[in-house]
C-alpha cells in the first residue's frame, strides 16, 4: 500500500507545481508576462522542472508568448523569452444576488468581463427558483457566446446573509424563501456538473476592491455594503475573513445596544435594526436624490454603524474601513460623517484613526469579486 501511495503523491506534487507556474504566469498578465529564469527565482523549482510544465501549459493553451523580450541583459545570445497567459484558454462565472437582483458575469483568463447581465427578480422568488435560473443564464451565455463548456473552469456565487464557506450553502438569508440552511453549492453543482465556490457577497466585492482597487486600505480592512439590509467583511492579504467555523460575518446583527429594537434574527439592538427603525423607506439606504431630511436621516445612519465600527475596533482592528451603497454620494456622506465621528472622539485603545473610503456598488466589482473565488479554486490557492 505504501508503494501504490507513492504514484499518487507524485502526481499531486506535479500538479500542484503546476498550478504555481500558472498562477505566477496569471499575476504576471499585466506587466509584460515573466519568463522562464524569473518562474525559477520566484518559485524555487528546478529548471527542467519549469521546462516541462511551460511545454505542458503551451500544449494546453494555457501560456502564450507575450512579445516581451530582456533587453537589460547584457550577455550575448538570445533575450529570454516572457510568457503570459491566453485570454481564451479558460472562462469563470461570477455571480452576486440578494433579494432584488441577480448580477451575472462571464470573465475570461485575463479577468476581463466579456459578458454581462443583470435581472430583477420578483419578490416571491425562493431559492430553488435563483439555482433554475442561474441554470438558465449559464446556458444562454455559454450559447451566445459559443463557449465549450470544457473551457468553463468554475462558478463563483456572491450570495446573501450568512455563508457556511466550508459547506457553500447560505445558512441564513430571511428575504428570500427557503435561504435557510440552503446548500447552494451542492444544488448549482449537480445542475451544471461544475465546481461551484459560495462566499458573501459584501466579502467577494470587497476582495475584489481590496486586490484591485484604487485605494490605499493598508494590510487589512472592513467593508459594509448597505442596500436594503446591512452586511459586512472582514479582508487582507490572507483573503476574506471567516469564523472559526468556516461562516461569514454577521456584521448587520452586531448587537449596539441591550435593549433596542426587534431584529428579524430574533434579538434585540443589532445595528440592522437600529436603521431600520430610523429608516423613513422600505429599502432604507436605495435611494439617488438626496435631500436634507435624508442627508440628517444618512447622519443617524452613520451614528450606529460607528458604534459597530468602535467594536470591530476592538476585535479585528482593520487598518481602514469601506462604505459601499448604491449611490457614491450616499456613501460618501455617511463615510465624511463616519470621520467626524473618529476626529471628535476620544479612545485610549486606539493607536490611529482608520482610513474610511466611500463607494457607490458596481455589479461589475461584484462579479469580478465572485469569479476571483472561482479563479482561486481553480488555482488551488484558497
Amino acid at each position: 500500500m505504501i508503494v501504490s501511495s507513492i504514484p499518487a503523491r507524485a502526481t499531486e506534487i506535479r500538479q500542484r507545481n503546476s498550478m504555481l507556474v500558472l498562477s505566477s504566469i496569471y499575476n504576471a498578465r499585466n506587466n509584460g508576462g515573466i519568463s522562464q529564469t524569473e518562474i525559477i527565482t520566484k518559485t524555487g523549482l528546478k529548471a527542467p522542472s519549469v521546462f516541462r510544465i511551460f511545454t505542458m501549459l503551451q500544449e494546453k493553451g494555457y501560456i502564450i508568448p507575450s512579445g516581451k523580450k530582456d533587453l537589460t541583459e547584457s550577455r550575448k545570445g538570445r533575450h529570454p523569452a516572457f510568457y503570459t497567459v491566453c485570454p481564451t484558454a479558460l472562462y469563470t462565472i461570477g455571480i452576486e444576488f440578494w433579494s432584488a437582483y441577480l448580477s451575472f458575469g462571464i470573465f475570461d483568463f485575463n479577468r476581463h468581463r466579456i459578458y454581462s447581465n443583470t435581472e430583477e427578480l420578483n419578490e416571491n422568488i425562493n431559492a430553488d427558483d435563483i439555482v433554475e435560473l442561474i441554470w438558465n443564464k449559464t446556458n444562454e451565455a455559454l450559447s451566445k457566446l459559443e463557449i465549450p463548456k470544457i473551457k468553463l473552469k468554475g462558478m463563483g456565487v456572491a450570495a446573501p446573509g450568512k455563508v457556511d464557506v466550508i459547506n457553500g450553502s447560505v445558512v441564513f438569508y430571511p428575504r428570500i424563501k427557503g435561504m435557510k440552511n440552503y446548500n447552494l453549492k451542492e444544488k448549482l453543482e449537480n445542475k451544471l456538473n461544475l465546481n461551484v465556490t459560495v462566499h458573501n457577497n459584501c466579502g467577494a466585492l470587497a476582495y475584489s476592491v481590496y486586490r484591485y482597487g484604487d485605494k490605499n486600505p493598508g494590510h487589512s480592512m472592513f467593508a459594509f455594503l448597505i442596500r436594503g439590509g446591512i452586511n459586512g467583511a472582514m479582508v487582507s492579504d490572507n483573503g476574506i475573513y471567516t469564523t472559526a467555523d468556516g461562516t461569514t460575518l454577521e456584521a448587520g446583527h452586531i448587537p449596539i445596544s441591550l435593549d433596542g429594537p426587534m431584529c428579524s434574527c430574533g434579538q434585540k439592538g443589532c445595528l440592522q435594526a437600529h436603521l431600520k427603525e430610523t429608516s423613513k423607506t422600505k429599502d432604507y439606504i436605495l435611494f439617488d436624490s438626496i435631500s436634507l431630511s435624508t442627508k440628517n436621516q444618512l447622519k443617524k445612519y452613520a451614528f450606529y454603524i460607528f458604534r459597530s465600527m468602535k467594536i470591530i475596533q476592538r476585535t479585528l482592528s482593520p487598518d481602514s474601513f469601506l462604505i459601499i451603497c448604491p449611490s457614491v454620494f450616499t456613501s460618501e456622506i455617511i463615510a465624511e460623517e463616519l470621520r467626524e465621528l473618529y476626529n471628535n472622539s476620544t479612545d485610549f485603545f486606539q493607536n490611529k484613526i482608520p482610513d474610511i473610503f466611500a463607494l457607490a456598488y458596481d455589479n461589475s466589482l461584484a462579479q469580478a469579486g465572485a469569479s476571483d473565488l472561482a479563479l482561486d479554486r481553480f488555482f488551488l490557492l484558497k
